[in-house]
């Protein structure tokens, strides 16, 4: 074999080469969530080289258990994605997140058969990486039987050499199957879960006892702190909002989501006590402003909310992060991710 001299003008080219070009702090997976909005196809186009999987919410179990066509932007959104060699993992969801059709499901095993085929050959025919569970408002008492159904379709997909991962909704105690205070996070076992996919998206979002923001930090890490007892972190796709929620101040209440756009052109539009800022202790973005002889407060991430996310997710060694939903984010974050 013809051995090569490595010259010490080559090594030092190398050394430097290696100490100019830039490396991310540390590896993890970018998953984005889709639904047919106005920006999200485009935002998608223009980013996609920061995107390592999408997930278009675009398929649907019925009433009569079939699954309904996705739509004519979604799977522009598709080719897309294949275009762009982006990994696609489309989510499954029950109609209406009705709690009767998801009891229905679970309790006929053709049924879920005949899901699990439908996957295996609509990934075949599309050319997806796989698929992700999103079922919600699932009867708790049916906790054991989704469980199985994750099994199963785990199982199959598996054969296939197709992904699967699952979307939970959090907590952050023990469940218990006594209590009367059930919620649609009492039905995932997760530990059940994780032994049976690839990953778990955490909806670590929709904060229900917020003060304010979709997700505060100190909501996160509580969660975060719950969650890593039940699933391996390597397994744990962190839960990202890219939408902002809008509070009425008279009345104390939320009434609304806005994208981060229109966000920011509703308090420009604003008159008196104009305001905003970063809240250090709920680790978010506000804006106070009057509209229309009416008081608001719109909570929104910012960088530095992102970044002290994406920390944590370097801190615990997280698989990555699943952000609800493109076409919601503003331009800066972009530039952001550039770094990750």
């Amino acid at each position: 074999m013809k051995r090569h001299k490595i010259t010490s003008s080559a090594l030092a080219l190398a050394l430097l080469l290696a100490l100019t070009i830039p490396v991310p702090a540390f590896a993890f997976e970018k998953l984005f969530y889709y639904f047919d909005n106005v920006y999200g196809y485009d935002n998608f186009k223009k980013n996609s080289k920061d995107v390592d999987i999408i997930a278009p919410q675009m398929y649907t179990v019925g009433y009569d258990f079939k699954i309904k066509k996705p739509s004519t932007k979604s799977l522009k959104l598709v080719r897309e994605s294949k275009k762009k060699r982006v990994d696609t993992l489309p989510l499954l969801v029950n109609a209406d997140f009705s709690k009767i059709l998801m009891s229905d499901i679970l309790l006929q095993q053709d049924v879920q058969d005949d899901i699990i085929e439908f996957m295996i050959e609509e990934a075949e025919d599309r050319g997806y990486a796989g698929w992700q569970f999103d079922f919600e408002n699932i009867n708790h008492l049916d906790r054991d039987m989704y469980s199985a159904f994750v099994a199963k379709t785990y199982e199959a997909l598996k054969k296939e050499n197709l992904q699967f991962s699952v979307a939970v909704i959090t907590r952050f105690r023990d469940y218990d199957p006594n209590s009367s205070n059930q919620d649609w996070s009492s039905a995932y076992d997760y530990k059940a879960i994780a032994a049976n996919s690839d990953f778990v998206s955490l909806m670590s979002y929709d904060d229900p006892y917020s003060v304010g923001p979709v997700a505060s930090l100190p909501w996160t890490k509580k969660i975060l702190d719950y969650m890593m007892t039940q699933i391996p972190n390597e397994k744990i796709s962190l839960g990202i909002p890219l939408y902002c929620w809008k509070w009425d101040d008279q009345i104390n209440m939320r009434v609304g989501s806005l994208t981060q756009g229109l966000a920011l052109k509703e308090y420009n539009k604003g008159s008196r006590g104009r305001k905003k800022g970063y809240d250090k202790d709920l680790g978010a973005y506000y804006y106070k402003y009057e509209l229309n002889n009416q008081n608001y407060t719109t909570w929104c991430e910012s960088e530095q909310s992102i970044k002290e996310k994406m920390d944590l997710i370097e801190k615990y060694d997280l698989h990555g992060f699943s952000a609800w939903a493109i076409g919601q984010e503003a331009t800066w974050f972009w530039r952001q991710m550039k770094k990750y």
